[in-house]
């Protein structure tokens, strides 16, 4: 094929000579008609006309082939498709009634990529062209594709509040399994490495997490730690600064659950957290798409909605700061051995941090113990004999300082103690992990101290469960703006999806999103699309040429 410039310099010249040769021609004739004159110049309209009708002709080709050929290598270049890809692009090419244009097909793959290259070519048939020298017209074109999975380091941050339960747990569990599924299954092991942090009033670090940070547990009901506002300008998280663990206890039900029951996972909502407590800690660093999609079926919705904690511990495990984290959680047996190093720095390794921040709601009063009532005795007596409980009040005149439950008055000592040389004996003050464990908090402010230091068990119910409980709401949709930038600004790219959410809640998570491209509303079954969606765009699926 000629090049246009040498093509277009070929037709002037061509056009210029028959021109000159009919004007030198007409200026020679004696007799000065201007017959051969117009003739000349219709037979150059004529000309120039039909050139243009080839030009356009070569030009549609051209497009056709282009178009077909981009198609053609982006469908062959997924990872996802099956057959072979030349077969592909030879299918494109039959479809499109062009298969005896296609030239070449060069295809490059491996377990973690695909680079599928093409030209195609075809001779125009000029029908005016050679009229001015020209017998011969080519359109060509060329295209290439590639689809290149590399370090790929992903936290699936899920909502598992109580408003998921039902359809909606129902239809996050395949979308998220197939998500996992995609993501994972497309790239050469080691490649890909998946965090899950669900989240409700809390998040469940677990065990081997929650002991990489300097907060000393006071029971092992469940694993949450109570952050402090500063820590969410950044996506890292102290492993030096003390930070206590948040208390099991419930603070919404008014009655007693009874001795020996563990009311809950993390301080959300009157449950056996025996059964959730493992089935909603976070999983760290693995790569193990069976391990992570049973994670995913386990999954046990409960409690309040905490976008803010979700979004802090997703950006943590993605932070190269966390490194030691890991490799604590290494030693511990919790991760594998080869994924020390992770998280991977970004500017030493080609990788790609995402989050994917999924709520069904908004975030709602996250409860905290007050540090003063989380370790140590509390003023609850228990009798060893039969259980009776009693509350000791110092500020109380006189020596009756034990209010007895039993019979609503005060006494010396509480209910079924004694005092053995000086010591008290048969009663024992109940350890407040103990007591935020066996009854709930509300209870404990109206049975015991309302009915003892108001005489109601409604009058003082309020102030005294203020007294124990921190109530923080209005703050969490500023904790997470601030955590979503800093993770944005970290280079982690974050996917946000609004799952049947009330309008602050898809306002709230659609900030978070690195764009407005990477936030998806979704009802119903549409939340498989969506995960397929993101794992698509994960994937990088790009035309290079």
């Amino acid at each position: 094929m000629k090049p246009m410039r040498a093509f277009l310099g070929d037709l002037a010249s061509g056009v210029a000579g028959k021109f000159l040769g009919a004007s030198t021609q007409f200026v020679r004739r004696e007799d000065g008609s201007i017959v051969p004159f117009t003739l000349t110049i219709l037979l150059l309209m004529l000309t120039m006309g039909g050139v243009t009708v080839d030009i356009m002709k070569s030009e549609r080709i051209h497009t056709n082939l282009s178009q077909t050929l981009d198609r053609a290598v982006l469908a062959s270049a997924s990872l996802s498709q099956t057959l072979k890809p030349a077969d592909v692009v030879a299918d494109y090419f039959a479809k499109a009634g062009m298969s005896q244009y296609l030239s070449s097909v060069t295809v490059s793959e491996g377990l973690n990529f695909r680079d599928v290259s093409a030209t195609a070519r075809a001779d125009t048939n000029p029908y005016f062209m050679h009229l001015v020298g020209i017998d011969e017209m080519t359109a060509g074109a060329k295209s290439q594709a590639v689809q290149r999975i590399n370090n790929i380091e992903v936290s699936m941050v899920l909502d598992i509040s109580g408003s998921m339960q039902g359809s909606r747990i129902n239809n996050l569990r395949p979308a998220a399994r197939e998500f996992i599924d995609t993501v994972i299954g497309s790239s050469e092991a080691g490649r890909v490495t998946m965090n899950i942090i669900p989240y409700s009033g809390h998040v469940n670090l677990g065990p081997a997490l929650s002991s990489q940070f300097n907060a000393p547990p006071n029971h092992t009901v469940s694993y949450c730690i109570d952050l402090p506002a500063s820590t969410y300008g950044s996506i890292s998280v102290s492993r030096t600064i003390a930070y206590p663990q948040a208390a099991n206890f419930d603070p919404y039900y008014t009655y007693n659950y009874g001795t020996g029951l563990q009311l809950q996972f993390c301080p959300t909502s009157p449950v056996d957290s025996l059964t959730k407590r493992p089935r909603n800690e976070v999983t760290a660093m693995s790569d193990n798409a069976t391990f992570l999609k049973n994670r995913i079926t386990a999954l046990d919705p409960e409690g309040n909605t905490s976008i803010d904690i979700g979004m802090k511990w997703g950006s943590l495990l993605l932070d190269p700061g966390a490194q030691p984290v890991i490799t604590g959680m290494i030693a511990a047996g919790a991760v594998l051995p080869a994924y020390a190093g992770r998280p991977l720095n970004r500017s030493t390794a080609d990788v790609l941090k995402i989050i994917v921040l999924m709520t069904d709601g908004e975030n709602t009063t996250e409860y905290r113990m007050r540090p003063d009532y989380m370790s140590g005795a509390s003023n609850v007596w228990k009798s060893a004999n039969n259980g009776a409980l009693s509350l000791y009040h110092g500020p109380r005149s006189g020596t009756t300082k034990y209010y007895w439950l039993s019979d609503s008055k005060w006494h010396t000592l509480p209910d079924g103690g004694k005092l053995t040389n000086g010591n008290i004996t048969g009663a024992s003050a109940i350890p407040y992990v103990t007591l935020w464990k066996d009854y709930t908090v509300s209870w404990v402010a109206m049975k015991i101290y309302s009915r003892a230091l108001h005489g109601s068990t409604t009058s003082g119910h309020n102030t005294w469960f203020d007294t124990f409980v921190e109530k923080v709401s209005s703050a969490k949709n500023s904790r997470l703006n601030t955590v979503c930038t800093a993770a944005k600004n970290a280079g982690i790219t974050v996917f946000g999806i609004g799952f049947e959410a009330p309008s602050n809640g898809r306002t709230a998570v659609q900030n978070c999103a690195t764009s407005p491209a990477h936030y998806f509303d979704a009802s119903g079954i549409e939340i498989s699309t969506v995960f397929r969606s993101i794992a698509s765009q994960i994937s990088q699926l790009r035309l290079t040429q």
